[in-house]
């Protein structure tokens, strides 16, 4: 089952990058995968549901290393390289003014994981984050680094991914750094991104 709704997926995102959006049709997205039309609506209601279905499971897989503070650089890493490889189809999602726009489903992704970040610096540093703050800087980051990787994708005088992953952890680290600073102050946090490779 998983293996077809993700053909219709592929098919999707094929047709996505290759014709206008207007032209991509159930019966398009079908030919493309080479399956029957009626097999469509097993798994998805229309072509914006596809389209979710890509966003929830694609960058939530990128998204998934990130399980402790310590692997976080490795998660920017293949978020990157995630949307670097299919940065066409985002390119032409991203200019789309349409239902499913990804950014909600995105920033959800980024939401998580900067959860999961804060949660284990907190308790692997010793020092509780209050809820709200911690929601406003979930917010607040997930925001930023969805606008960023926006705007890294569509510029047409774009960083080397090598220089926007070191800028990216840069930011990140230095907010790290500042949390951790003044939950401790006479120390500092033992993770330096510029000694990760």
């Amino acid at each position: 089952m998983l293996k077809t709704q993700k053909k219709i997926a592929t098919a999707t995102k094929e047709l996505v990058v290759s014709v206008p959006f207007d032209a991509v049709s159930v019966t398009a997205i079908m030919k493309q995968a080479q399956l029957r039309r009626q097999t469509f609506y097993d798994f998805y209601r229309d072509k914006y549901d596809v389209l979710a279905w890509i966003y929830q499971t694609e960058v939530g897989a990128a998204a998934t290393k990130c399980e402790t503070f310590r692997y976080w650089t490795q998660t920017v890493d293949q978020l990157l390289h995630y949307f670097q490889d299919n940065q066409t189809f985002y390119q032409r999602i991203f200019a789309l003014d349409t239902q499913n726009a990804p950014e909600t489903i995105i920033k959800a992704h980024f939401k998580t994981m900067i959860k999961q970040i804060l949660a284990d610096l907190a308790q692997t540093k010793h020092f509780s984050v209050d809820n709200r703050y911690s929601q406003f800087l979930q917010t607040a980051l997930s925001t930023a680094l969805y606008a960023t990787i926006n705007d890294w994708l569509t510029d047409q005088d774009r960083l080397p991914l090598t220089e926007e992953r070191q800028f990216i952890c840069n930011y990140l680290q230095d907010g790290i750094d500042g949390l951790t600073e003044r939950q401790h102050p006479d120390s500092h946090s033992q993770l330096s991104v510029k000694k990760i490779r």
